[in-house]
């Protein structure tokens, strides 16, 4: 489908809706781009499945449909050349209660946990509020474009006792997909220093045209040691449906896992929130195919007329742009420079990192005419400096 007829048929005014985006950007009078949800509505065969289900009035205690499992096996070997196993995959409420379990259940109270920054700041609070320590290893930056620092990683595995590496691939906020040989290297370091891999994959659908994303797993010499947490709620917006996987292949740490969900009654699935996850892979892949060319346009956009004047993120996957305001911003925080002198709503920069006061995250999963109007307003306040 074009991106043009594809706008026109899904887009949603949300701004009078229940929606934590819209709803706050309202109440202040700005365009909302911050919250990490896109303003489309599902593909029309989804909306179909889900009323049916709906009006057949049956909610007692169900099972997942049959082939339910074979349907996300074969998605994620389709689109990305990796191959899982159902005895390989739990349930969890969403991502970020899947990093407390992967906390709790595969690390000691006061064990070390690694991140790389600048991050999505609840990977810092799973492990703080999971008792654990925080070792933060912060990403190299040249000419928009973030890498590991290799050395600085194995100094604190060596120094630090470093237990697990909570891994973001693609990275939120900085839209990074890594390369099958930066994670080699970086697994590689893992395996030697004998450090677990949880790595958060929900955004692992949204990939731009000229890229390539690697998924965790497939490096199947470190399957061993690491587990992948991997969700449909960025790649089809539902949010509101709390469901994801967690996928184990190394029994010794699925049955670890499996433990801490029958302790905490955290093992069973709810059947209406696996539904919408089910009925996009059977449906959504056209549908998936035409957000993501709608984002990447909206990326080339907002870059051929921003990029002469502000740093950015070269964005390689998920919707999130990394934009520094730099000499322009005249606030404290870019975030606050922007909601109060051009009406945009943004996630602060600081918020994801030490020292990024001046850069914000940008939701580009909107349409063509709300990334317009928020370019001339950045570009308004550009020209008045």
């Amino acid at each position: 489908m074009k991106t043009t007829a594809f706008i026109k048929k899904y887009y949603i005014d949300r701004s009078n809706s229940q929606s934590i985006k819209w709803s706050r950007g309202k109440k202040l009078g700005c365009l909302p781009m911050w919250i990490a949800d896109m303003d489309f509505k599902c593909d029309e065969r989804v909306t179909k499945a889900l009323k049916d289900f709906i009006q057949a009035g049956d909610y007692g205690y169900a099972n997942l449909p049959e082939d339910y499992y074979r349907v996300f096996i074969d998605w994620h070997e389709k689109r990305n050349g990796v191959s899982y196993k159902q005895e390989w995959i739990r349930f969890t409420r969403g991502a970020v209660n899947a990093m407390f379990q992967v906390l709790h259940s595969l690390t000691q109270k006061n064990d070390a946990v690694m991140i790389n920054t600048p991050l999505y700041p609840p990977f810092k609070a799973a492990i703080k509020n999971s008792g654990r320590k925080v070792i933060e290893s912060p990403l190299q930056y040249e000419d928009g474009y973030f890498t590991f620092n290799y050395r600085d990683i194995e100094k604190k595995f060596k120094t630090r006792n470093v237990k697990m590496l909570m891994l973001c691939s693609p990275h939120n906020p900085l839209g990074r997909v890594w390369k099958k040989g930066e994670l080699e290297e970086l697994f590689e370091l893992c395996h030697k220093y004998h450090v677990l891999v949880c790595a958060d994959e929900v955004h692992s659908d949204i990939i731009m045209p000229d890229q390539e994303f690697v998924p965790a797993l497939s490096l199947k010499k470190y399957q061993k040691q690491t587990v992948s947490i991997i969700a449909a709620s960025k790649s089809f917006s539902l949010a509101v449906f709390s469901h994801c996987h967690v996928v184990i292949p190394d029994k010794k740490l699925r049955d670890r896992f499996i433990r801490y969900q029958q302790e905490h009654n955290t093992a069973s699935v709810n059947v209406l929130n696996a539904l919408p996850t089910y009925y996009n892979y059977l449906y959504g892949e056209e549908w998936l195919n035409t957000v993501n060319n709608v984002i990447f346009e909206n990326y080339q956009y907002l870059k051929r007329e921003l990029g002469e004047y502000l740093e950015m993120t070269n964005l390689e996957g998920s919707y999130l742009l990394f934009l520094n305001l730099g000499e322009y911003n005249i606030s404290s925080s870019a975030a606050e420079c922007l909601t109060d002198k051009c009406h945009i709503l943004a996630n602060p920069g600081e918020s994801f990192g030490k020292g990024y006061e001046n850069w914000v995250r940008l939701n580009l999963a909107t349409s063509p005419e709300n990334i317009k109007t928020a370019t001339e307003r950045i570009l308004q306040l550009i020209k008045t400096k």
